[in-house]
């Protein structure tokens, strides 16, 4: 009788432990699509996309560390070449809506890319490297507002610019979703680029800007709406940026959106030095179809607004988009359809 009842108490301490256990981190290591878990006890992410640590449930936050661990993926985003090492989670989403990732808290340089349902080098699905939206840091990374579909997993890569790692802080959670857009709808009385459709050997002479020489801008009204075209070109190792250039007399919260038929970028330069010194202040990206936008708050002086491809991802030359650049808070006026608009110079 001691005997059944101490096997008794010995089970359910046990039980007990192993439950206690499993509360510590919601990382603990869970079956995913693959078949494959990750090694017992793991409370970060996996070391491969094969092995990548499934995350259970929104929202989530774990630590853990790059350190130890193998350089496997790499992303461009704007910045190529790393050799950090990474590790990985995965989810299968569980609801339609948007989802913002960061590393804010992190303590070394820190990039973050994700892959929807499959991984292909060179195609992922959104990618951030430095996010100046992070509180109080530099160099940390954020993907915000990242549209998700119930039932597809994606693999969420965190890694490191050049050779850095080191710990991350590691968030995700739901948040109110991109707006939808119309990439075909152009704004009336937008400033129309009107450069010719991009070919292989193709050289741009309309607004090549600092990819030059000759550094080549167009300088469209402020407030605008912009329409244009962008594409890749010979063997996909080029892409036509579009970079156009403002003049601001007084400080302002300037905001850029785009909206496209491709997965698009956004950047804002400092051009007060020139094409020898411009340097980027804000960039980031985002899926075709959705409102994309930045914010940054400039002093007088001379600035660069590029919308572009984000990458080298096979978009045919004579994609269409649409941009504004405007103070934010100011509402944007109602859409044409652009094929209605690029009539009127045919």
């Amino acid at each position: 009788m001691r005997f059944a009842t101490f096997a008794l108490i010995l089970v359910f301490a046990i039980a007990l432990v192993a439950s206690a256990s499993q509360t510590v981190d919601n990382a603990m290591p869970y079956k995913h699509p693959s078949g494959v878990t990750p090694p017992e006890g793991k409370f970060q992410g996996g070391d491969t996309i094969e092995t990548c640590t499934m995350i259970a449930a929104l929202p989530y936050y774990t630590t853990g560390t790059t350190a130890g661990y193998v350089h496997n993926y790499d992303e461009a985003c704007p910045f190529a070449g790393s050799t950090s090492p990474d590790v990985v989670y995965c989810w299968v989403a569980d609801f339609t809506g948007a989802v913002d990732i960061h590393t804010c808290e992190s303590l070394y340089d820190t990039k973050i890319f994700v892959y929807e349902n499959v991984y292909t080098p060179g195609a992922y699905y959104a990618c951030n490297d430095d996010n100046s939206n992070c509180p109080g840091a530099v160099y940390r990374s954020w993907i915000e507002e990242m549209p998700v579909t119930a039932g597809n997993i994606y693999y969420i890569v965190i890694d490191g610019y050049g050779g850095d790692f080191g710990d991350y802080l590691f968030n995700m959670y739901e948040v109110e979703g991109p707006v939808i857009c119309d990439p075909y709808a152009c704004p009336p009385g937008a400033f129309l680029e009107n450069e010719p459709t991009c070919y292989d050997t193709y050289v741009d002479a309309t607004n090549i800007g600092c990819n030059g020489p000759p550094y080549i801008f167009q300088y469209p009204p402020f407030p605008t709406a912009i329409c244009g075209e962008s594409g890749n070109y010979d063997a996909n190792t080029m892409r036509d940026m579009d970079w156009f250039e403002f003049t601001f007399t007084e400080p302002l919260d300037l905001e850029v959106c785009m909206c496209a038929t491709f997965q698009g970028r956004i950047w804002i330069l400092d051009g007060n030095a020139g094409c020898a010194g411009a340097y980027t202040l804000i960039t980031d990206a985002g899926p075709p179809g959705y409102e994309l936008c930045v914010e940054y708050t400039v002093q007088p002086g001379t600035y660069y607004v590029i919308f572009s491809i984000d990458g080298w991802i096979g978009v045919p030359c004579g994609a269409e988009y649409w941009g504004t650049v405007r103070e934010a808070g100011i509402t944007p006026v109602e859409d044409s359809t652009w094929g209605s608009i690029k009539s009127l110079y045919r």
